[in-house]
């Protein structure tokens, strides 16, 4: 990559600081399964029975959950074609239907939903969240990945520029004009390239995304399988035969390949044939992550409108709560007074063997509970520093939002960045991101992903903002010694927009401003 990341060494964190950190990353679901593990590790602990409560009058489903696609109202894609598994072979008469390709189309088969705009039940809201989920699911293998800090953004960037079959149909030299204009982002179409062809194509699943058409698709899909001789003359047929493919011409194919027999080339067919053309419209759990299983949403957080006031609640009500074990603290306690009164006993011979031994057998037992109850005890405060953290990072983000919480309108959003809230609330921005990355916010106009409240402070600070001050810089300069471009940047730094130097020559020739030499007075 061309920008390189310089390392600072990391600042050592107790024990208790990577448990609080875990816990505040964790959303409300994966805690469950967290205290649940730890009840079954720590004889300290207890489960706290509380009644089931309702949390601000929030819509639920009968288990509590709220549901965010009540039945499976998404497309299923269609594969290459239909035919019998059974088949060891077809009928030359009949092989011009085993693929069947559009010549004119990249994209052969037809998607479409399950229910129509007039079906009473149709609701819009719940089959547009699930065309963004194949790109969650691909962020979350992101995540995970051991990539710098630039490959991870292009490749984020590279992801939410993916088509709905899960296709990059811009071409790359498009992107890198984007990324400058918008994001103020200087990268080359090789650094993408790259990044494309080495993260998003080869270490994501399922296999064929990001591919910039259908050939390349398929090829990506048999470069995954496993090497077989079908495998392998279906990668022949595609890479090198694909017109031929898609236009049916099995005759051709098989005498330009010296394919022997007929057999081999149904073989390899039927491996084309049940290919993905549309990776993008895999459900998630074919993926390397399986968090999106569920068609289910459970938000973190509540935020309410309440005669004017924005009402924050974390919805924890069906978290578990637990407590250090009355009973086991008992037994802590008359542990510790046996040793102490098998210390003080005297005797001698096999009683004063016997009185050790007991004594031993306490000691081991009480260092047992002293272990579990410390750590048990670590663990809930642990627990209320996670609950307090996250509503005080919440509080912040719907304070600076405000316009956004009463409203619903995306427009309405601030510039915000995880350090201006850092700096609000008095975390590291380490936590805020935590905090941001995997919670969902039930607002009174849906749930919303509490990440995709925050905007780039550069990028948000408005387009047209940024060619007005470079408009008026260039009208008010000196006439008989114009500002190169590069120092039209630097004023536009100076004026908080700070955008790189080709940045600003976009700029200006939509402007139609020439060259500071062709500004030139005499």
């Amino acid at each position: 990559m061309a920008q390189v990341i310089r390392t600072e060494p990391k600042q050592k964190h107790n024990p208790e600081q990577y448990l609080v950190s875990s816990l505040v990353q964790a959303p409300s679901d994966e805690l469950e399964h967290l205290i649940d593990d730890k009840l079954q590790e720590n004889v300290a602990l207890e489960r706290v029975d509380q009644p089931d409560t309702l949390t601000n009058g929030s819509e639920r489903d009968e288990e509590g959950e709220f549901d965010a696609n009540d039945e499976e109202k998404l497309a299923n894609s269609d594969t290459l074609a239909s035919a019998d598994e059974g088949d060891t072979s077809i009928p030359d008469t009949e092989r011009g239907d085993v693929v069947a390709f559009d010549n004119d189309d990249d994209d052969p088969v037809n998607t479409s939903s399950n229910q129509s705009p007039d079906d009473e039940d149709y609701n819009p809201i719940d089959n547009a969240a699930h065309s963004d989920s194949f790109r969650d699911d691909l962020k979350k293998q992101i995540e995970v990945l051991d990539i710098t800090r630039e490959e991870r953004y292009l490749a984020n960037y590279i992801i939410d520029c993916l088509d709905e079959s899960g296709y990059l149909r811009r071409p790359l030299i498009e992107l890198v004009d984007d990324l400058e204009m918008t994001q103020h982002y200087e990268t080359t179409v090789e650094d993408l390239e790259a990044v494309l062809v080495e993260i998003v194509q080869q270490e994501l699943e399922p296999s064929g995304i990001g591919a910039r058409d259908l050939r390349e698709c398929l090829l990506l899909q048999l470069e995954a399988r496993k090497a077989t001789p079908s495998t392998l003359l279906a990668y022949d047929i595609v890479s090198q035969k694909f017109d031929d493919l898609s236009k049916k011409r099995y005759d051709r194919i098989e005498q330009d390949l010296n394919i022997s027999t007929h057999a081999e080339l149904v073989d390899a067919l039927r491996v084309i044939r049940h290919l993905n053309p549309k990776p993008g419209d895999m459900q998630p759990s074919t993926a390397k992550t399986d968090e999106l299983k569920i068609q289910q949403i459970r938000p973190d957080f509540i935020v309410r409108n309440e005669d004017g006031q924005l009402v924050v609640t974390l919805n924890d009500g069906h978290v578990p709560q637990v407590r250090i074990s009355a009973d086991y603290e008992k037994l802590y306690d008359e542990l510790q007074k046996s040793i102490e009164g098998k210390n003080e006993a005297t005797g001698e011979g096999s009683a004063v063997a016997r009185n050790k031994e007991a004594i031993a057998n306490d000691r081991d037992g009480v260092k047992f509970l002293r272990e579990n109850i410390q750590s048990g005890r670590a663990f809930i405060e642990a627990l209320e520093q996670r609950r307090n953290t996250l509503m005080d990072v919440m509080q912040t983000i719907v304070d600076i939002q405000r316009a956004y919480f009463f409203t619903g309108l995306t427009e309405t959003l601030k510039p915000m960045t995880l350090q201006d809230v850092a700096d609000r609330c008095h975390y590291d921005i380490s936590t805020i991101s935590r905090v941001s990355n995997s919670k969902y916010v039930d607002t009174e106009f849906g749930i919303v992903l509490v990440k995709n409240l925050f905007t780039n402070a550069v990028a948000e600070s408005n387009q047209s903002a940024v060619i007005e001050a470079l408009k008026h810089i260039i009208d008010e300069e000196d006439k008989h010694h114009p500002l190169t471009d590069e120092a039209l940047a630097q004023e536009l730094g100076k004026q908080g927009y700070p955008i790189a130097r080709r940045t600003v020559v976009k700029y200006r020739e939509s402007l139609g401003y020439p060259v500071a030499r062709l500004r030139k007075e005499a």
